[in-house]
This record gives C-alpha cells, sequence and structure tokens, in this order.
C-alpha cells in the first residue's frame, strides 16, 4: 500500500492532471488561496502561511506549503497579491508562483471584486522513485524531468462583514506539456479548468457567541467536490467547527484570535478509506501588518 501512491501520481500525470491542484480543510481562513478576487479584503497587508500534510504515514504522500500576501493601494478600489505554493506529491514536485490584481466596486452593503492571478507553475519529477510491477512499463529515459508552463486564474468577489460569495475560474490558458522530449504525440497533457463556488455567512446568536457557516464546491476534470462547513465562534477569540464532504471525509477544525491582527488555525481531516492512516493534518497563521482603522463599528467574521 505504502508504494501505490507513487504509481498513481504517474497515472494522474498521463491523465492530464486529475485532481491537479492542492486542496485545503481551512480554505475560510485563507481566502485568497481560492480566490484572487478576495485581494485586499482585510484593508491591511495580509499575510498567510500554511502547511498541510495528507495521508500521515502512506509514502510519496502530498504536502503542500503556502505562502500569501495581499494589500489594497492608496486607492482603496484596486488591491495587490502575491502568493507562492510548493506542492508535493510522490515523484512530483510543483512550486507555483504568481502576483494578483483586484478591482472593486461598492454594491450595497459590500464590494464586488474583480480579480486576476497570473504566474507560472515550476514542475519537477523525480522518476526514479517509481517502482514498477512491468519494466516495460518504465517511463523512458527521454521522458522530461523539469518544464515550466504560464498559467492564468479569474475570480468574482462580494462581501459584507457578515456575508460572502465567489466564483473563481484556474488555468484559463489550459497549458500544455509533453512528458517525452521524443515522443510528442501520445504524452501531451494539460492543466484543465477549474471552477470553484464559495458562500459564508455569519450569525450572531448572542453577544458572545457566533455561527459560522460556509459552503466551497469544487469542478475538476467533470468531478465535483462539495465541502459544508458549520463553526461556533466564543467571543470573538476560540472558534470550533466540523466540516461535512462529498469525499468521505471529515473534517474538524478550530482557530484561535490571539489580537485582531494575529490569529492561528489547524484542521484534522478524517478519511473514511483506506488512505486514513493518520489522517491529514493542515495549520494555518495569519497577520495582518498595518492595519487600517475601520469605519465600520460592526465587526468583521470574514
Amino acid at each position: 500500500m505504502k508504494k501505490i501512491l507513487l504509481i498513481l501520481t504517474f497515472i494522474i500525470s498521463l491523465q492530464g492532471f486529475a485532481q491537479q491542484d492542492p486542496q485545503y480543510s481551512l480554505y475560510m481562513f485563507n481566502p485568497l488561496g481560492v480566490n484572487p478576487g478576495y485581494a485586499g479584503s482585510r484593508d491591511a497587508i495580509s499575510g498567510v502561511l500554511v502547511h498541510r500534510s495528507q495521508w500521515v504515514g502512506l509514502d510519496g504522500a502530498p504536502t503542500t506549503q503556502v505562502l500569501s500576501i495581499h494589500s489594497p493601494l492608496k486607492n482603496q478600489n484596486m488591491a495587490l497579491g502575491f502568493q507562492l505554493i510548493n506542492d508535493k506529491i510522490g515523484p512530483r514536485t510543483t512550486q507555483d508562483i504568481s502576483l494578483v490584481y483586484a478591482y472593486k466596486i461598492k454594491l450595497g452593503k459590500g464590494k464586488l471584486a474583480f480579480g486576476l492571478r497570473g504566474g507560472i507553475l515550476n514542475y519537477q519529477y523525480d522518476w526514479a522513485k517509481i517502482e514498477y510491477r512491468d519494466q516495460d512499463d518504465a517511463i523512458p529515459t527521454t521522458a522530461n524531468e523539469s518544464f515550466i508552463l504560464p498559467n492564468f486564474d479569474f475570480g468574482i468577489y462580494y462581501n459584507t462583514n457578515k456575508f460572502y460569495a465567489g466564483i473563481a475560474l484556474d488555468h484559463l490558458n489550459e497549458a500544455q506539456y509533453n512528458l517525452s522530449v521524443v515522443d510528442t504525440s501520445t504524452s501531451v497533457a494539460k492543466k484543465h479548468i477549474n471552477g470553484t463556488a464559495t458562500i459564508g455567512r455569519a450569525f450572531g446568536l448572542t453577544e458572545k457567541l457566533t455561527l459560522k457557516t460556509s459552503a466551497i464546491m469544487r469542478g475538476q476534470n467533470k468531478q465535483g467536490f462539495l465541502d459544508i462547513n458549520a463553526s461556533m465562534l466564543f467571543n470573538n477569540k476560540f472558534l470550533f467547527g466540523i466540516t461535512l464532504t462529498s469525499r468521505q471525509t471529515l473534517i474538524f477544525l478550530t482557530e484561535f484570535n490571539i489580537s485582531s491582527q494575529f490569529k492561528i488555525g489547524y484542521a484534522y481531516d478524517y478519511t473514511a478509506t483506506q488512505l486514513s492512516n493518520g489522517g491529514s493534518h493542515e495549520v494555518f497563521i495569519g497577520y495582518d501588518f498595518l492595519k487600517h482603522k475601520s469605519q465600520v463599528v460592526s465587526p468583521r467574521y470574514f
């Protein structure tokens, strides 16, 4: 079982990157990683660090690290952002380096934003890590070990203090590459356009208790995945929640607001499949630098 994932990774590459992008349990704490339209929404220079270890105990299991920074400009209608992702699964390592631009307009009680993300994807393969049952299936020595692809994403995001909704499309350019240097007719793979929809709402139950709900739907390669979360926020400090998914996974998550600027979070994924092993772990650190004073008295939940 420990070597199966390495073989699966190669199959995934040949079939055009099924489940091609990293998945996050704490998507609600790092919305920029889901939708570029979120850039500048926190009215501060906002930074986020995320580490995810998936399927702990399985050789070649995915691990992901994310650094994202974004901020509004002096012209409050515009914002810029930067994102760096390092993703490793089996023999494949990917670096995603991108810049983000968002433009916002006031709409009702909130703001509607249009975001564009552009950058490069740097893929590196270590074919020697794959074990073959039949050596006739071995990767040829002419296979590429690294290549760089351009990438462009687009998102629309609307938010108020207590509500948000967004739609994003990733890999709009559907970049292609060839696994083989010699045989380019049968080894072509490409990034597919992925769609993501998010929605969230906070409900004040008492002066110190708030119910936060959210959902995310992802579409990849004609497959759909749905996560629905409900979390309780106590005194605007401590949050505990549960996420139900369509992937036979139950996610327990928590967040602690150390201050109005500094927060940390953790999620544990329990998967009811043979890949469960030690489950999956995800940690999050967020900090808002040079936070602007808000003219709004009511608290901001997203």
